[in-house]
């Protein structure tokens, strides 16, 4: 992205709306789980949207940043950890989580699922892309969706602008 021309999405206020909806919930605590991402990336810009909303409104909030690696089982063995730390650090709490997409957004609704057989109340989650599994998940996954027709409209306007200035 630094290099060469690209489309994003706006995923600062996409943190940011994340957050905003959670707080709107009245959540005690507030997650967000991300891997490691630099700020040179345009991804790094929902950790920031997220933060700034914490900071802005004086949230009680937490980043949790781990490497998920590549496989549904690398990215369950992690959240199982984190959830074992967010019970024991946050019992009692409504937990507003903010989870970087919606594909670990579903790897946490699944392990919370089977761990209580039902979402408990104490636990509200919001993925990020609007991917298909936010729909097709045992629960449907609030998230943030993305413009595509706009980012789609804005990738086909670079080559012709490319092409026009030559």
């Amino acid at each position: 992205d630094e290099y060469v021309s690209s489309v994003n999405t706006d995923n600062y206020m996409g943190g940011y709306q994340a957050t905003g909806l959670l707080a709107r919930h009245h959540c005690d605590i507030f997650i967000h789980i991300n891997s490691p991402t630099s700020e040179k990336v345009p991804a790094y810009g929902r950790l920031k949207g997220f933060t700034d909303f914490c900071r802005e409104y004086n949230l009680e909030h937490e980043t949790i940043i781990r490497e998920f690696g590549h496989s549904y089982e690398a990215a369950q063995s992690q959240f199982l950890m984190i959830l074992e730390r967010l019970d024991a650090c946050y019992s009692g709490k409504k937990k507003g989580i903010f989870v970087s997409n919606d594909t670990q957004a579903n790897v946490l609704l699944n392990l919370l699922m089977r761990k209580f057989g039902r979402l408990p109340e104490d636990y509200l989650i919001v993925g990020f892309d609007n991917s298909p599994i936010s729909r097709e998940a045992v629960l449907p996954i609030s998230t943030v969706g993305q413009q595509i027709d706009k980012l789609a409209y804005e990738a086909t306007s670079l080559p012709v602008e490319q092409m026009n200035e030559r």
